[in-house]
């Protein structure tokens, strides 16, 4: 758990709407995609949700699918419009396995896919990230965002810095970490007060739900 970000705050954790590549368990990463007609529309339902809390902060990724979930949300919540971008929260980078659908990294670099399946916490694929990286990133953003003056904020990001996040305030294991399923319409809510953290979830805008959302998750 990450010991920067003391204050009383809530968090919500909205990941970036469906596009063709998720569709297609295809491996993005950092490369850049577009949202399709069903992100679209997941970003909308999430903008009308959110449009209901007191959001005093929004934080986000300047990766382009994101930006464009932004720009959808700010339909509703006009703070969206100009979020802190903010380069810690781009998304993990998958490096060499980039632009690859998940089957064909299976098919063609078995020996890598069979050291990340067996260590998906740790291992990276050539040129790319674990979640390690992903922890330091995490930690040095919620040291700045410590300083923001907001009691309730969001942060537009994706599924797998998100998952991490999420963990280092939460104080997760590695294996809760790696069972969070954040679907494109899903909305992790981390409520921290008087040293209590508190998970739950939004479902296209129906909630709370308990605790995180679990299963397998899909293309980052």
């Amino acid at each position: 758990m990450t010991d920067t970000n003391t204050q009383n705050r809530t968090w919500y954790f909205v990941r970036h709407g469906e596009t063709d590549w998720n569709a297609e368990k295809r491996m993005q990463g950092q490369w850049e995609s577009n949202l399709n007609e069903n992100g679209k529309g997941h970003a909308d339902v999430n903008g009308r949700w959110l449009a209901t809390l007191p959001i005093e902060h929004i934080w986000a990724s300047p990766q382009i699918r994101v930006r464009q979930t932004a720009e959808i949300i700010s339909k509703h919540v006009p703070l969206a419009a100009n979020p802190n971008f903010d380069d810690r929260l781009k998304e993990w980078s998958s490096g060499d396995w980039s632009g690859m659908l998940y089957a064909d990294i299976a098919k063609e670099r078995p020996d890598e896919w069979a050291k990340w399946v067996e260590d998906r916490y740790n291992y990276r694929p050539p040129n790319g990230e674990n979640f390690v990286d992903l922890e330091v990133r995490a930690d040095s953003f919620f040291k700045d965002a410590s300083k923001v003056n907001a009691e309730t904020v969001a942060v537009l990001a994706h599924g797998f810095i998100i998952r991490v996040m999420v963990s280092r305030l939460a104080g997760l294991s590695q294996a809760d970490v790696l069972a969070v399923k954040q679907t494109n319409d899903t909305v992790i809510r981390v409520r921290q007060s008087d040293g209590e953290t508190i998970i739950d979830h939004f479902v296209g805008g129906i909630g709370p739900h308990a605790g995180l959302p679990l299963g397998e998750q899909g293309a980052a």
